[in-house]
């Protein structure tokens, strides 16, 4: 994957913001009604759903491939910026390890039942893991496996894993270390000023939008992406390849 030891590299996760929401949202609206027209019982009021081929699931699937599109495009534009500050102050070239989009749904084929079927498979925090070999990997990282990016938190470390054979979960792997504190509980548990005064103290610069946005992430709102790493490992879903520490924390 090109990383080496000591190497300073560069991770951007950014979403589709406020237009994901929206297609959620609008989808909502829309397979409210679509269970009782296509005769589909639910155990749960909250939930819905529609047949794949149906004009409600078409609508969702295009809208969806919308969303991820911006939320591509973002990422690209982020990168393109991040290459020319490196160039202009460090004359240093960066090279991209992998892009990859989660919280999709995407039409797979997977064995079920000892039988290949077409599955419409939906990564909700979770990221595809496919293994070294697999057809739909490009040529560069078919002897690897898919590399798999599994961010921390601010201050926290962050890891980059590979798919191996054998991956369970229709080769999938989760994305993040994943909440244990909501957003509202987050913020009456520390407040920006002060996070922003910790981290930069641990000599991590920090720049959000706004005081509130930044207690919302802080690092104890996260769970130790150490041990969820480990678990993901030890269950036989990814391998671990690297480990990344942010610029300003000791290494240990």
């Amino acid at each position: 994957m090109g990383l080496e030891k000591d190497m300073v590299c560069v991770m951007i996760h950014s979403g589709s913001r406020g237009l994901g929401y929206q297609v959620c949202d609008d989808a909502l609206a829309m397979l409210r009604k679509a269970p009782e027209k296509y005769g589909i019982h639910l155990p749960d009021r909250q939930l819905a759903c529609a047949p794949v081929s149906s004009p409600e699931g078409r609508g969702y699937l295009a809208a969806m491939a919308a969303a991820a599109n911006f939320g591509r495009a973002n990422r690209h534009v982020l990168a393109h910026k991040a290459r020319e500050i490196f160039a202009r102050t460090a004359g240093a070239r960066l090279d991209l390890v992998y892009d990859v989009s989660h919280n999709l749904a995407k039409m797979e084929t997977h064995e079920v039942d000892g039988k290949p079927m077409l599955l419409c498979v939906h990564r909700k925090g979770a990221t595809r893991a496919l293994p070294p070999g697999h057809p739909d990997l490009p040529a560069d990282l078919r002897e690897a496996g898919q590399p798999v990016l599994i961010p921390g938190s601010m201050g926290t470390f962050s890891y980059v894993l590979a798919g191996i054979p054998g991956g369970g979960a229709f080769y999938s792997t989760c994305h993040g270390a994943g909440r244990v504190m909501s957003r509202h509980k987050a913020l009456r548990t520390v407040s920006g000023t002060e996070l922003r005064r910790r981290l930069e103290m641990a000599g991590i610069a920090v720049r959000g939008a706004s005081a509130r946005g930044l207690a919302e992430e802080t690092p104890e709102a996260y769970k130790d992406v150490n041990a969820v790493v480990e678990a993901a490992e030890g269950g036989g879903l990814c391998r671990k390849v690297a480990r990344l520490v942010p610029l300003g924390v000791v290494k240990g």
